[in-house]
């Protein structure tokens, strides 16, 4: 095993990298579906990131924590699936942005700057439903269309589709 030392947030952290980890294929010695790992260890904790493999062949991230509790470890662990990486990704990414803000003393950014943000992204966001908008929503919805397509096809935000499809008692009136 390689490892590699950062400066992460001000501090020297020393990252043990798999072998897998440098050109990223798939290693076949490895047991299970764990495809890549990053190690970080940090006193009495040691967060892990791990690319796995799913039953279904879908690529997910999972990143856990280990921590040392007397003679016990507890352990905590989120998985973040293929369709949700990028979206994570540049979530996880405005908020270290926010992190570095506040850790500086500044000052953080409020819910209605989040709220402009989301307007200049989605061209509707705030806008009244038309009847037309109202028969797209169901016939995609009708397709299979999950509710995070619907919102990039519709340009409405996510939680505004689900709100739509429970208005319009779309998955009662289709059985879905």
């Amino acid at each position: 095993m390689t490892s590699a030392t950062f400066n992460i947030c001000g501090r020297k952290t020393v990252i043990a990298l798999a072998p897998d980890i440098l050109d990223l294929s798939e290693n076949t010695s490895m047991a299970g579906t764990e495809l890549s790992t990053l190690k970080i260890c940090r006193g009495a904790r040691t967060y892990f990131f791990d690319i796995n493999k799913s039953s279904n062949g879908g690529l997910y991230l999972k990143i856990s924590e280990s921590r040392k509790t007397g003679l016990r470890f507890e352990h905590h662990r989120l998985m973040v699936f293929d369709e949700d990486i990028e979206e994570f990704s540049e979530m996880f990414r405005k908020m270290l942005l926010q992190y570095r803000v506040l850790k500086a003393g500044g000052k953080p950014a409020t819910k209605s700057v989040a709220a402009q943000d989301e307007r200049k992204t989605t061209k509707s966001a705030h806008d009244r439903w038309t009847p037309a908008e109202d028969d797209r929503l169901e016939l995609l919805f009708c397709e299979g269309h999950k509710p995070k397509e619907l919102s990039k096809r519709l340009g409405r935000n996510v939680g505004v589709i689900y709100w739509r499809i429970k208005k319009l008692e779309l998955r009662e009136k289709y059985g879905m």
